[in-house]
């Protein structure tokens, strides 16, 4: 083992903890923006104190910064390239004696790793949670000068590193995955599916008339196009022809929240499904549910889907970004062709036809979530290579 290994596999100096600076867009009920908080929240504040910079705004998850006394910073940031505004967040990292920079997605490491530079050539840690690729030609040759810019690079997936390997020139040799891990469902709410349904209303609440026995899918996530919740509302009706009872809880907040609104009314049945909007505590209705349903056309390593894996409920897919690297199919949930929304409601439908025939499949998902993806796992993943960067600038 090399001296830098050594290092890497150890905590720092305990005489002082090195300032990490976090740079996300902003703080708002997301994917991304909650394993960033989740990771940071984690860190030995002994060994690391990470500062949060944005430059889109706040949101819901600063009020989980502040009760935990770590710094936010945020810098709108100018419309357009704002040649400026590299040097004003490289005068932030100075003066905040920042010696990493955690960038998350491209935006984050195009802005980040240019102060970076000006401040010093301080060492980036860049994450790529997920995005289209290919993409336009114009970003690919703006994304390969990033690309040099980034001293580490992981990527949430192994199709999104190949990916990033492929189509922007992304150095291999520097370029891994890491994938995404969450805290324990069940650590959150540890009751049974009963329990969970009497807590949420559905045994005696009217307005959740026949929820209480009916076979329930869930859905966790934004409200926005490539969620596919529009896509989601019309296979159900497909599925509720031949399982009539069967319902469907939305959760996530987002601009077609009216739009979804209107295409319930429209199309199903008063009561055959809820647009539930943001919750903190999926952990119960996962609990509540059959089964997790994540009908996204893109996605990198969906937070929702491992959190459905860890509370042991079998998950429904298209075979999309990194769901084949959660899912395994036929044991833990079933992965379905991009687009083919008539296979889709037909796998639904025979799922939620018989609930009890899915205790198998839920036992192997809790089975997955704990060899792979649980958050501790995650957190001393990030920790080598927060560890490693900083020895070789200190080497």
């Amino acid at each position: 083992m090399t001296a830098l290994e050594e290092c890497a596999q150890s905590p720092g100096d305990a005489r002082r903890a090195r300032r990490v600076a976090i740079v996300v867009p902003d703080l708002r009920v997301g994917g991304l923006q909650e394993m960033a908080v989740r990771l940071l929240l984690s860190l030995d504040p002994d060994e690391f104190e990470p500062r949060v910079y944005t430059f889109d705004g706040g949101g819901p998850l600063a009020d989980d910064l502040r009760v935990r006394g770590v710094v936010h910073v945020h810098l709108p940031r100018p419309a357009g390239i704002a040649p400026g505004y590299a040097r004003e967040l490289a005068e932030a990292f100075t003066r905040d004696g920042i010696e990493l920079v955690h960038c998350h997605n491209v935006t984050a490491l195009f802005h980040g790793a240019r102060a970076a530079w000006r401040a010093g050539r301080i060492p980036v840690l860049f994450t790529e949670h997920d995005r289209e690729m290919p993409a336009p030609w114009k970003h690919r040759v703006l994304h390969r000068w990033l690309a040099r810019r980034a001293t580490r690079v992981v990527a949430v997936s192994d199709r999104l590193r190949d990916a990033l390997v492929q189509f922007e020139g992304f150095p291999t040799e520097r370029t891994s995955t890491l994938v995404n891990g969450v805290p324990d469902p069940r650590t959150a709410f540890g009751g049974d599916r009963a329990r969970a349904r009497t807590e949420l209303g559905w045994r005696d609440e009217a307005d959740w008339a026949g929820w209480w026995e009916a076979p329930v899918a869930l859905a966790v996530g934004s409200l926005t196009p490539v969620k596919n919740h529009a896509g989601l509302l019309r296979m159900m009706r497909a599925v509720r022809q031949v399982v009539p009872e069967a319902r469907l809880a939305l959760v996530g907040a987002g601009p077609l929240e009216s739009a979804l609104r209107s295409q319930v009314a429209e199309d199903l049945p008063a009561g055959a499904a809820s647009l539930m909007g943001e919750r903190r505590d999926v952990a119960r209705l996962l609990a509540a549910c059959d089964v997790f349903v994540l009908p996204s056309h893109s996605e990198g390593l969906s937070l929702s889907l491992i959190e459905a894996h860890g509370a042991g409920r079998p998950s429904l897919c298209f075979d999309v970004g990194g769901n084949r690297e959660v899912i395994e199919a036929g044991a833990t949930g079933w992965l379905v062709p991009p687009g083919d929304e008539s296979a889709y409601a037909e796998r639904l439908a025979g799922a939620l036809a018989d609930p009890q025939a899915l205790e198998p499949l839920g036992a192997a998902a809790r089975r997955r979530f704990e060899a792979a993806f649980t958050h501790d796992l995650m957190v001393q993943r990030y920790l080598r290579h927060y560890r490693e960067l900083i020895c070789r600038v200190e080497s």
